[in-house]
């Protein structure tokens, strides 16, 4: 190979760093939380100290530091599947082995408010990206401990959630039951826009069965993360509710931070005594 070129099959930068992230070895430590946003980075952070920002390019910005005294790293991974495989794959290469995605979402089930979180235990695959990866009817399943773990850090923290199967949208609009006229102006532009039949089936089809919400991202994450054999968990503020036609950010956001902070110490703590400990309460737990 020419000198200074790099190996299409495995892209890296000029300093030997892998090609998005622009990240070496020792940069980030084994446990990573995924916000898709880059700004969401700081906002994680906010409770860690040590906080030290590692790298930014394009979507990609990655922040480290300590929760508890337990060393932990965010990196964004931008809207949509395909920009989270990037960041996984780049980040399983760096030797990271558990992702937690923390984001925000829409539910369809009435009992949710704003501002509650769900944790998905699996999601419906209509993401765009896992299909490249494996024939469809491969499950997109969270990892059961990093599920507990999430559990048990909103129970310590004393938030309300909800736990079940999601829905990963490839789309943020017609692919989530939004017509392409909701909110157009009214004028002749707009009288014959792109309408199809089957849009007004998928929410009632969705809430019919049982499914909590809709969102871009957590079913090609679960399967991507776990076929490089990672454990994969995902938890979300709700910030819309489709059934009550609702949207506004009531703190939910930053609670989904602080839980996967709380989350990745007690996935430290339980990896580290080899031991699984779960105290549920009555009364948190909400929805289907």
């Amino acid at each position: 190979m020419s000198e200074g070129l790099q190996k299409a099959s495995a892209p890296t930068d000029e300093d030997g760093r892998v090609y998005h992230l622009r990240l070496g070895k020792g940069d980030v430590p084994e446990y990573m939380i995924l916000p898709g946003a880059p700004e969401r980075t700081m906002i994680i952070a906010r409770k860690w100290q040590d906080v030290r920002e590692v790298a930014s390019y394009r979507e990609y910005k990655t922040v480290t530091g300590s929760y508890k005294d337990i060393p932990v790293g965010t990196t964004s991974t931008g809207i949509g599947a395909a920009s989270s495989e990037i960041a996984i794959h780049e980040l399983f290469t760096l030797g990271v082995h558990t992702c937690i995605r923390v984001g925000t979402t829409g539910v369809i089930q009435p009992e949710y408010d704003l501002g509650d979180l769900v944790i998905p235990v699996a999601a419906v695959r209509h993401d765009g990206t896992s299909d490249n990866y494996i024939e469809p009817a491969y499950p997109a399943a969270a990892d059961p401990i990093v599920t507990m773990a999430l559990m048990q850090a909103c129970e310590n923290l004393g938030f309300r959630y909800g736990v079940g199967i999601g829905y990963t949208a490839a789309s943020f609009y017609i692919g989530q039951g939004r017509s392409l006229a909701e909110g157009a102006e009214a004028s002749s532009t707009h009288k014959d826009v792109y309408e199809p039949s089957f849009m007004n089936d998928i929410i009632p089809d969705l809430r019919s069965a049982g499914v909590i919400n809709l969102e871009m991202e957590v079913s090609g994450q679960f399967v991507v993360g776990r076929l490089h054999g990672m454990r994969m968990g995902a938890i979300l503020a709700v910030l819309a509710n489709r059934a009550t036609d609702k949207w506004g950010e009531t703190g939910g956001e930053e609670k989904a931070t602080e839980a996967a902070s709380e989350a990745v110490y007690i996935l430290n703590e339980w990896d580290s005594k080899g031991e699984i400990s779960l105290k549920l309460s009555k009364g948190l737990r909400i929805g289907k």
